[in-house]
């Protein structure tokens, strides 16, 4: 086979194929590592937010970083097509409760939030709106640090500033462990 024929067979090959080198939109494989990324820097983030803020000014400061600091660090790591949010079975904040698909997928984590050492996790690409739109959950296991908030034994000054910042708050009676909610992950094209 002469050189001639190898090129044209070659860029007949990329003209015929376009999809294959350059995909219009990212597969699920990716959207998956892209939703894990954002997850793990949002909760990253929080998680220093609120050690800070407990360290110097004890948990009712922490309560102000989950008020005010959590919105923000999921606006910043939002976009576009990107939103990355928290939902949860009894939402501190009732604009986090969740839509019906979410719940679904909370009662699902709530019988085993973590397999193997990971935060369980689910996602979906859906059509129903007729859009194409990508979603994802992955569990908030209950940590340690959660109890002093979120725990079954709360501190008289923290029941205080938590009824103040959250009157309808259904956030407490966790233990270490339990399915504490879900971070959600959402990316429309």
């Amino acid at each position: 086979m002469n050189q001639n024929l190898i090129v044209a067979s070659v860029l007949a090959s990329a003209i015929a194929f376009p999809a294959a080198a350059q995909p219009l939109e990212p597969n699920t494989e990716q959207l998956v590592s892209d939703a894990r990324s954002l997850v793990k820097t949002f909760a990253g983030s929080l998680k220093k937010e609120l050690k800070a803020a407990i360290q110097n000014g004890g948990l009712t400061n922490g309560i102000g970083v989950c008020n005010t600091v959590a919105p923000h660090i999921a606006e910043a790591n939002s976009n576009d097509n990107w939103t990355i949010s928290r939902t949860s079975l009894k939402p501190r904040n009732p604009d986090n409760a969740p839509t019906d698909w979410q719940e679904m997928q909370l009662l699902a984590m709530e019988k085993q939030p973590v397999k193997d050492g990971k935060p369980v996790e689910f996602w979906q690409v859906s059509d129903a709106s007729g859009q194409s739109q990508f979603r994802y959950m992955s569990a908030i296991p209950t940590q340690k640090l959660c109890l002093g908030c979120h725990g079954k034994s709360i501190d008289d000054g923290v029941k205080v500033k938590l009824a103040e910042l959250y009157p309808e708050d259904k956030a407490t009676g966790f233990s270490e462990g339990d399915l504490r909610g879900a971070f959600v992950v959402t990316y429309q094209p």
